[in-house]
Formats: C-alpha cells, sequence, structure tokens
C-alpha cells in the first residue's frame, strides 16, 4: 500500500507530501513546502529514504525546504515543468513576501520530457494541468486513486490565477480535462487546505457547477 504523510508547513501554511512505498522504504518528497528539519525527521522516523524531490510548480510555498533537503541528500533528483523555472530561478514570488529563499539547486528531472515516474513499485502519472503556473503537474497513482494536485483544485475552490503566469481559462480547462475524468473516488491531496475527492469537487465545487 502507498504510504502518505502529510505536514502543512511555512507562511502561507501550505501541505507537503512524503510519499513511500514500506516494500523498499523508498520515498519522495512532493513539494517540500518549508522547515527541512521537519520534513527529514519525519522521513527519519519512518525509517525511509529519500530518493527524490517532485515539484508541482514553482510558487516559493512549495519549494521552501528545497535547499535544505539537498543540503543533506546532495543530487536527490529535483523535478520540475522547464515551463516554471523561469519563475523557480527568481525565487518563485518569495521577494513580495519579503521572505529569503535559497533557489540554487537546479532541476535535474524535467516533467516535459516524462509521463511517468517511479516510487519503488508504484508508478506515478504526470499530468501537464497549467493555469495556476505556466508549468504546472500533477502526479496520479490510479492503483490508488491518488491525486496529488498542488494549487489545481481544492475542497470547494480552485487554485488562483491573479498571480504572474496565471490564466483562469486554462486552469478551468485542466480540471475538466484531466481532474474531472478521473474516478469520482479519486482522492485529492491538495496544495493547500483539506483534502478533498473528484466526485465532491464536480457535484458542489462553485467553480465547476
Amino acid at each position: 500500500m502507498l504510504k502518505i504523510e502529510k505536514m502543512t508547513l511555512g507562511p502561507v501554511v501550505t501541505n507537503c507530501f512524503v510519499i513511500a512505498d514500506d516494500d523498499c522504504d523508498d520515498c519522495v518528497v512532493i513539494d517540500p513546502a518549508w522547515d527541512a528539519t521537519e520534513i527529514l525527521g519525519r522521513v527519519s522516523a519512518r525509517g525511509w529514504q529519500p530518493r527524490a524531490i517532485w515539484l508541482t510548480h514553482a510558487h516559493f510555498d512549495h519549494f521552501g525546504g528545497v535547499a535544505g533537503i539537498m543540503q543533506q541528500h546532495p543530487g536527490l533528483p529535483l523535478g520540475l515543468h522547464r515551463l516554471d523555472l523561469p519563475m523557480y530561478r527568481v525565487g518563485g514570488g518569495a521577494q513580495a513576501w519579503g521572505i529569503p529563499v535559497d533557489c540554487s539547486h537546479e532541476p535535474t528531472l524535467w516533467w516535459e520530457q516524462t509521463e511517468s515516474v517511479r516510487l519503488g513499485r508504484f508508478q506515478f502519472s504526470v499530468m501537464f494541468v497549467p493555469g495556476h503556473s505556466p508549468g504546472h503537474v500533477a502526479f496520479y497513482h490510479a492503483e490508488s486513486d491518488s491525486l496529488f494536485g498542488g494549487d489545481v483544485l481544492f475542497q470547494q475552490g480552485i487554485g488562483r490565477t491573479d498571480l504572474p503566469g496565471g490564466d483562469h481559462a486554462e486552469l478551468l480547462s485542466s480540471i475538466r480535462t484531466h481532474f474531472l475524468p478521473l474516478p469520482e473516488d479519486t482522492m485529492v491531496y491538495c496544495g493547500h487546505g483539506d483534502d478533498t475527492t473528484i466526485g465532491v469537487e464536480k457535484r458542489a465545487n462553485p467553480f465547476l457547477v
């Protein structure tokens, strides 16, 4: 069974997910929002070994913990879509908050070149779902109906599109094209707030009905 640890971290109260295959104790950190010490402490407590960092997009509140993790695990693959690379390199909007962010660790795994990624025995589809940012992606594990959706779809909400690179029509198209066709019991692990399901949002999300 896919193991999922959720931590809510940082100044924008962002969800970070550590997912693991207990058979081999390999894990991946999705959107290390902040506080690398807390993230690595959780990983260590479970006896897991980090194998990669997967970023859904390059807003600073989703990668604030990258540098701290990379300092402890040099050479760890860091995944990002190339369309979000310019935003990543200038700090992902952190300057507007007056917050220093270390963005010196260059990505080495490019989502526009990758249709799927593996964690141990689990395979995830990489979905290109722009709108909140130009290069936003999501990670879907079909066997467990688990969708790590970043800032695309929230419980009773959708991602902001008033930030640089945002596009409201593109975001809605991404949701309707890639998210809503998934099974209704698919669990959506959102970048902020509570988890939800595709079925609940199809029926009750005011932005989609």
